[in-house]
Order: C-alpha cells, then structure tokens, then sequence
C-alpha cells in the first residue's frame, strides 16, 4: 500500500523511528541496521516500508535500503516468523550476513537474534535456501564496502577463494566473515588470498 515515505527524521526511540511529513509524526518500526544508517535528526529520510495489518492495529515497517525490506518479506514467509522475529534477525546481522548464513547452512547465526529457537533458525535455512544467490550476494557486498573503488580482478579473486572455501567444507558465512578482514591488492593472486584467509579462518 506504501512504497516509502519521506520526511524529516523527527525522532528515534529503540527501534522506532518518527518521520514527520506535512505535519503529521508517523511511527515506523525499524531494524537496528536501518537505525545506524539513518542521519541526524532534523535531516530529511526516506524509508521503504511495509505496512503490516491486524485485527486491532496497522503497524509501518521501514528500511533504509529496498534489499533490507526484501529481506524483511523474506524473512516473514518463513513458518514460525513474524515482524517481531525478522527485526530480531534483521537487528543482530546483514542482508548479506543472512544470505551467506542461508548459504552456509548456518543455523547458529540465526539462533544468537533474540526471540529465535534452534527450530525456526534452520527452519530459516530450509525455507530460504532456494531464494538466495550466494555469488551474487558476495558480489553485492564486494560493492558496498568498496564503494566501486577496487578493480574488477579483485572481485574476481575473492569469489574465487569463497567458492574454494566452500569446497573445502567451510560454511559460507564463516567463510565471508574471513575474506572481510583480508587486504587485497593488484597484485594479490588467488592463492595467495585462499593461504591467508585459512590461516584467519583459524582464529574465527
């Protein structure tokens, strides 16, 4: 019903957000991911939003970025997950952390978000694993943090080493977690970047 609103950041309040437009204070739930995002209060903001119907309230859900929101309607197809639950899972990690978890087979990670079970973490897995692309995602997040500052081969590289890690047994979740901490450069080779980031992955 609403794609987005738009307006000036009025207030925060855990994971509330009140975003005034012509007057009128609207309340938007918020995940701690969009919270951080989000600027100064008094700057103008623009939230993607869901609104959430039930039999005695309308509640809006609002995101940052329209990847979070599509995750956020993932999330609530799920058996056992309600807006309570997705916040929850959406405040404790990333778009690209849940994807790499549901890649990976990564019950564990969904389990540390409050309010969520062993059973409905890899009811998650098993609900989701068909709907995300884990290259694509590695992809997303090689963009993001580099801001499309390194090159093409770098990428390269690195999905490389995390399609190696993988083969190797290592969930792509751990394996994601590792290759964040590398440095890489015009120079780095492939087995150069796959020996340092086992001897990381030591340490996770």
């Amino acid at each position: 019903m609403f794609a987005y609103i738009r307006g000036t950041l009025a207030d925060i309040d855990e994971n509330i957000v009140v975003v005034e437009n012509n007057g009128i204070g609207y309340s938007v739930s918020s995940s701690m991911n969009t919270i951080r995002m989000l600027p100064n209060i008094g700057s103008e903001v623009k939230l993607n939003t869901k609104l959430i119907p039930k039999e005695d309230s309308l509640t809006l859900y609002g995101f940052y970025d329209k990847e979070e929101l599509k995750m956020f309607e993932l999330l609530l197809s799920v058996s056992g997950i309600g807006p309570k639950g997705a916040l929850a899972i959406l405040s404790s990690m990333t778009v690209s952390d849940i994807q790499f978890a549901i890649a990976g087979g990564d019950a564990k990670a969904f389990a540390a978000a409050p309010g969520v079970g062993k059973k409905t973490a890899e009811r998650v897995i098993i609900d989701l694993k068909d709907k995300v692309d884990i290259i694509g995602a590695f992809e997303a997040k090689i963009t993001s943090d580099l801001s499309g500052a390194k090159p093409a081969a770098s990428n390269t590289v690195k999905e490389e080493v995390l399609e190696a890690l993988v083969a190797l047994g290592y969930s792509a979740s751990n394996a994601a977690r590792a290759l964040d901490k590398m440095t890489i450069t015009d120079s780095t080779t492939t087995e150069q970047l796959l020996s340092d980031t086992l001897k990381q992955m030591s340490f996770l």
